[in-house]
Formats: C-alpha cells, sequence, structure tokens
C-alpha cells in the first residue's frame, strides 16, 4: 500500500535505518563487484606489463615493494578502523588523527628514504635505493587518508570505497601502460603505485566530507591509538604467517618447488580478495554497531550469522577449487604446472580455514578487543611457521597437508575463543557450518560422480560442466534446506547496519 492509499509514512528516524541499511547493504555488494573488476584488470595487464618491461625491472620493483608495503601497515597508526567504529567522532578529533596520522606516515617515508642506501648496498643492487625513495612518498599519501576512511567505515558508505577502487585501478593501469609503451622499466611500476594512491587520496578525501582544521591535542587520539596498535600488531603476525613461509620453502626446497608453492596460494588468496574483504568490512561495521549497548544474545545471534553467511559464501569456492584443481591448473597453467596440483588442494582447505579466523578475528575488532585479536593473530603466525619449518624438509606435498591441518586447528583455538568470550555454547558454533557443509558434500558427490561420464569430452567443456554441475547443486541444497536461514541472517545484518543512534561507548581499546 503506497502513502497516497492511507499508509502512514515512516517516521523520521525509521527513515534514516533504512537508507542507513539500504546505503550500506548496496555498498558492500559494489565493493565485491569492485574487488572482481580490479583483479580482473589487473590478471588482464600482468602478461601484457611482463612483455614490455621484461623480468628484470619486475624483480627490482618485486624487491622494493615489501619494504613498503611493510611500513604501509604502520602509516596511519591503525586508527582508521578505530575512527570507524565509534559511533560519533568530533571535529577537533578528526583533526588531531589527521595530523598524528600524517606525522606517522611521513616519519616512516623519511625513515624508509634513509635506509633505501644500506638496503641497496646489502642486495648488491645500486638501482634499488632509488626505487625505494620513489616509492616512500605512498606512505605519508596513505596516512593521509586515515580520516577520511574512518568517517566512511562509520558511516557505511562503502561504495565510495568501490568507486576509488575502479578508477584508482584504472588510472594506475592506463599510467604504467603508457609509460612501459615509452621504455620507463621499472619506472614504469613506480609510476603505477604512485598514481594508485594518489587517487585513492584525492577520491576518499573528496567523498568523506570531513573538513580538517589547525587542531592537534594528544588525549584525542590516547585510546584511538592503543586500538590501532593491537590492530598493526595482528596485520603484522598476518603478513608474516601469510609470507614466511614461501622464504622456508624456497630455502628448503629450491626456486622451482617455491614456484609450485607460490602459484597454488596465489590462486587460493583469489576467493579471500574477491568476496572476504568486503564482508570483514561489513561484519565490522554491524558488529561495532550492535556492541554499543546490544544484548549478550544479541551479538551472539550475530557472530553465528556472520559464520554461517561467511561459509555460505566461501566453502563452495575453496571445496570447487579443490575438485577441480587438476582440470584447472592443466588447461589454464599448462602441463609445466603439474606438481602444483596437490599443493593446491591441500591449501584451498587452508585458504577456507585462514577465512573463518578472519570472520572471528573481524569480530572481536567490531567488539573492540582488538588485544585478544592481536594474541590470537600471534598464535596463528607461530603455528603457521612452526608447521612449515618442521615438515619442509619431506616435500612440497607434505608441507601443503601440514599447512592446512595446522590452520584447521588455529580455527579451532579461534572458534573456542569466541564461545568463551560471548558465553555461547560450541555446538551453536559448529551448527552454523552444518548448511555449507550440506551444500559442499551434495556438490562433491555430484562433481565426482559426473568426472567419469564428462573425461572424454575437451577439457574445457569438461571444467565448464563440473562448475555449473557443482553450482547447480550446491544452490538447490542451500535452498531447500537453509534459504530461510540465511536470509534470517541477512535481516539481521540489515538491521545491525541500520543502528544509528545509540550513545556512544568510549571504551575502545
Amino acid at each position: 500500500m503506497s502513502i497516497a492509499d492511507g499508509a502512514a509514512p515512516l517516521p523520521e528516524p525509521g527513515r534514516k535505518r533504512a537508507f542507513r541499511l539500504h546505503r550500506t547493504s548496496f555498498g558492500a555488494l559494489a565493493l565485491t563487484g569492485a574487488s572482481a573488476l580490479r583483479l580482473g584488470l589487473q590478471f588482464a595487464m600482468l602478461p601484457i606489463l611482463a612483455r614490455l618491461i621484461g623480468p628484470a625491472e619486475y624483480g627490482l620493483v618485486a624487491l622494493a615493494m615489501p619494504f613498503i608495503l611493510l611500513a604501509n601497515v604502520l602509516s596511519d597508526g591503525g586508527m582508521g578502523y578505530a575512527l570507524g567504529r565509534q559511533r560519533e567522532v568530533s571535529r577537533d578529533q578528526e583533526s588531531t588523527v589527521f595530523w598524528l596520522s600524517a606525522a606517522i606516515g611521513l616519519t616512516l617515508a623519511l625513515a624508509c628514504a634513509a635506509a633505501a642506501w644500506p638496503m641497496g648496498a646489502l642486495m648488491d643492487q645500486p638501482r634499488l635505493p632509488l626505487l625505494i625513495v620513489a616509492l616512500s612518498p605512498i606512505l605519508l599519501i596513505n596516512s593521509l587518508t586515515t580520516v577520511a576512511n574512518g568517517r566512511i567505515i562509520r558511516e557505511g558508505r562503502f561504495a565510495i570505497f568501490a568507486a576509488g577502487d575502479l578508477i584508482s585501478t584504472v588510472a594506475s593501469a592506463l599510467t604504467a601502460l603508457a609509460a612501459a609503451l615509452a621504455g620507463w622499466g621499472a619506472w614504469a611500476l613506480v609510476a603505477q603505485q604512485l598514481v594508485l594512491w594518489i587517487c585513492k587520496l584525492a577520491w576518499v578525501s573528496s567523498r568523506a566530507g570531513a573538513p580538517i582544521r589547525l587542531h592537534y591535542r594528544f588525549q584525542e587520539a590516547r585510546k584511538l591509538l592503543t586500538f590501532g596498535a593491537h590492530t598493526i600488531g595482528a596485520i603484522l603476525a598476518d603478513f608474516v604467517s601469510r609470507n614466511l613461509d614461501s622464504l622456508i620453502v624456497g630455502g628448503v626446497l629450491g626456486a622451482t618447488a617455491l614456484g609450485y608453492y607460490a602459484m597454488a596460494y596465489q590462486i587460493v588468496r583469489a576467493p579471500d580478495m574477491l568476496i572476504s574483504g568486503p564482508f570483514y568490512l561489513y561484519i565490522f561495521t554491524a558488529v561495532a554497531r550492535t556492541a554499543h549497548g546490544a544484548s549478550r544474545e544479541a551479538m551472539q545471534d550475530l557472530a553465528a550469522a556472520a559464520l554461517r553467511l561467511g561459509a555460505f559464501a566461501l566453502a563452495p569456492l575453496f571445496v570447487g577449487l579443490a575438485l577441480v584443481a587438476d582440470l584447472a591448473v592443466t588447461l589454464v597453467l599448462g602441463d609445466k604446472w603439474l606438481e602444483a596440483i596437490a599443493p593446491l588442494r591441500f591449501l584451498a582447505a587452508a585458504g577456507f580455514f585462514f577465512c573463518v579466523c578472519s570472520i572471528v578475528a573481524t569480530t572481536f575488532m567490531g567488539l573492540g578487543r582488538t588485544a585478544l585479536r592481536l594474541k590470537l593473530s600471534i598464535l596463528l603466525g607461530v603455528v603457521t611457521i612452526a608447521t612449515v619449518a618442521a615438515v619442509v624438509r619431506f616435500g612440497l606435498e607434505p608441507v601443503s597437508a601440514a599447512a592446512a591441518g595446522a590452520m584447521a586447528v588455529v580455527c579451532a583455538v579461534y572458534l573456542h575463543v569466541l564461545a568463551r568470550e560471548l558465553k555461547m555454547s560450541h555446538g551453536r558454533l559448529a551448527a552454523a557450518f552444518v548448511p555449507a557443509a550440506l551444500g559442499c558434500a551434495a556438490m562433491a558427490a555430484a562433481v565426482l560422480g559426473a568426472r567419469a561420464a564428462l573425461s572424454s569430452a575437451p577439457p574445457g567443456l569438461e571444467l565448464a560442466g563440473m562448475i555449473a554441475l557443482g553450482a547447480v547443486t550446491y544452490a538447490a541444497v542451500i535452498w531447500l534446506g537453509a534459504r530461510r536461514r540465511l536470509m534470517a541472517d541477512l535481516r539481521a545484518f540489515g538491521a545491525a547496519q541500520a543502528l544509528a543512534d545509540a550513545p556512544v561507548d568510549p571504551a575502545i581499546a
């Protein structure tokens, strides 16, 4: 019934909540779509730039980027999410955070520039220092986005991030292509990174509407820095756990084995990069809004819903990847990559468990339990690295299987801690995985049962048939057995995203 037919219009608070809900939900979907387009463009540009620039020039930038990426984790002091978690932030507090994060970013940029020449001498790469110096402004640029990012997260305007990702990715790709055609070599990739971050800064700053003035009082940022320090520590622990294992594999098994392992790991990261990033942001804002004065039962419901929705979206991607790994590797990468098939199957399991850990960690972030998240991230890093180091001498397949087993154990610990903190039963958390588990079991049975029937078909047709059959089977099981439960979970998240008027909880650390 329309208003003209006599229905009463929504009261003003109701209209605001409905608008916030639709804006946040649309933004999360837009961010997922933007991630897909960004990944597609990056994969399309990769062979073109590789041919124009060459492996030696790529290698130089690959040596420089880890230093920049690691320092970039520190450049905003972790205060972006801290600002995003608060209900309200004063202009004075935003100004304080802006100048403080700018100082941190500038200090890190100068430190990287100063360390560039010792790094170049240590690696015997005389061209490396100038590349590091040229890339170091990224640290300052990223720090200048802190307040804008925090405001966008707090208001749930994720579509701004989606548009910014597309604009910056297209602009930087065109810059790299033009520079590579002009014969810039490694400097084409440097220009790509600088344009990427400049576009992000210009876009989010113009759209966030966060006026900054000459005001600074450290006390206004003290609690945000505590939150940020724990967040940075957790990110660094994740960074180590995701990268040090490759160094161990390469050091013990050699460059060829590392190539197979790294390729499998890169493929496994694709579902995480495509779906879970926007989903984590959606979880964070929903939990942060619900945590301000909500009952324990409401938080329990939201935590279970996050796990159920996450498993529903991610489990079929990882299980499907493991089921068709042999077909996908042979068809897409070629016969020379056949030894990547077994690691890919095991690392697909590890990838799913890592995503579940990330969902739990994001829930703790939304609750303000960043110190607990830091402890769990350290545990994840220590267990992963220790397992890889202990098993790597037995070969590539055993170390990949051990990594998956280690991630399963750590995932169980994450879920146990979540149950303990929210005082909910372990069975209730386990039940959150049942819909996805049933759907994946049916999908696996259908795909494996049809492999023999399609074995004589061309590889491309066989792969497409397996993907289509798996998707239809999974969707049918979910539709018949879990659609009402999942729709209720989506409504719960929508209600949480629409919350805007609860009092501010100052205890964010």
